[in-house]
């Protein structure tokens, strides 16, 4: 068993308590709700999540479906620019380099693509201030259509990156939180920062795609829209959405599902059909149709995924000898999730 500092886990626990009770309106605008002003300042943390140099401890946490059953982790980072954003993940002691946009990396640091389809679907709003591991932080919120709050971001005010997002479901309950416990920040370099380019539109493999036959929409419920589509491994086709705010990763293959081997994962009806859900931080959804599995993984609000899986094919499965069964699960694919990277 690892056993983490106990000043970290005293940190750990009072971010939790501000977490769970803190109101979906936190505080009235500085500016005029109709007015996106707080995007110029989401954009300027993104590039400084990129180009600034920082080292900090992360706590993050996310709530499955029912609302309980936290998955929780601590996250050693360091970013050198040039060269990306080293984590090193406890308890699990996994040590990687990723793109700070992508689940991976905590969906912190938006893409400029991620940025203009978070602009698409929603408004970007200046709240006010606050302080986020002792440093002085501007809060802003991405609201919804119908007014309720989607996203909460607490930004550095010394032009480092975001130091703590919440992600909240249409109910108004934070469903993840990821947050620094302490941050050293590197000294900003003269050069102007460049806008990020990491992340883009992968959708140039469409037209061969449906070339040989494969269906996919290019939005599914709560505004995601496709922004990838390509054969993740022969005899895979993998489909990422997004909102701006989250990522549903969607990978389909020709068989039938072997559902003696998914232990962990607990059945649902719906529509007359099964499909298995397994709660995690990654919101890992399985089932067979129409000769084919669909595997989803997200980093999303349960019931934006539960809309998501709803809306994508649901049919009879046909006679297991028609396919090779599959004996792999969804564990092997979730290596293979990097949107925007």
């Amino acid at each position: 068993m690892i056993r983490l500092p106990a000043t970290l886990v005293l940190a750990a626990v009072m971010l939790l308590g501000l977490v769970v009770g803190s109101p979906a309106h936190a505080a009235r605008p500085d500016e005029p709700e109709g007015d996106d002003t707080g995007l110029h300042l989401l954009r300027e943390a993104a590039i400084a999540g990129r180009t600034r140099g920082y080292s900090g401890t992360q706590y993050v946490t996310t709530w499955g479906r029912s609302g309980s059953g936290a998955v929780s982790s601590v996250l050693e980072v360091r970013n050198v620019p040039g060269e990306g954003l080293t984590v090193h993940t406890q308890p699990s002691g996994l040590v990687q380099r990723v793109d700070p946009g992508t689940p991976a990396g905590g969906m912190s640091t938006p893409s400029e693509t991620m940025l203009e389809v978070l602009a698409r679907n929603y408004r970007v709003v200046a709240v006010g201030g606050g302080r986020v591991c002792g440093r002085p932080a501007r809060l802003v919120h991405v609201v919804r259509a119908d007014g309720t709050v989607a996203a909460r971001y607490w930004l550095d005010e010394a032009g480092g990156p975001v130091l703590r997002r919440e992600l909240l479901d249409g109910h108004g309950r934070v469903v993840h939180a990821g947050a620094f416990v302490d941050l050293t920040l590197a000294p900003a370099r003269k050069a102007a920062a460049p806008v990020p380019a990491a992340g883009g539109l992968d959708l140039g493999e469409t037209p061969g795609l449906l070339a040989q036959g494969w269906r996919f929409p290019a939005a599914l419920p709560g505004r995601l829209e496709l922004f990838a589509a390509h054969d993740a491994s022969p005899g895979y086709l993998y489909l990422g959405y997004s909102d701006g705010l989250s990522v549903v990763s969607v990978f389909v293959q020709p068989g039938v599902l072997d559902e003696e081997r998914l232990q962990g994962w607990h059945a649902r009806q719906r529509n007359g059909h099964t499909i298995w859900i397994r709660d995690s931080a990654e919101q890992e959804t399985i089932w067979a149709s129409g000769g084919h599995v669909y595997t989803v993984f997200a980093d999303a609000p349960a019931d934006m995924v539960d809309a998501a899986v709803a809306a994508l094919p649901h049919e009879p499965v046909p006679a297991p000898d028609l396919w090779t069964r599959l004996g792999r699960g969804a564990d092997r694919l979730l290596s293979w999730v990097n949107p925007f990277g």
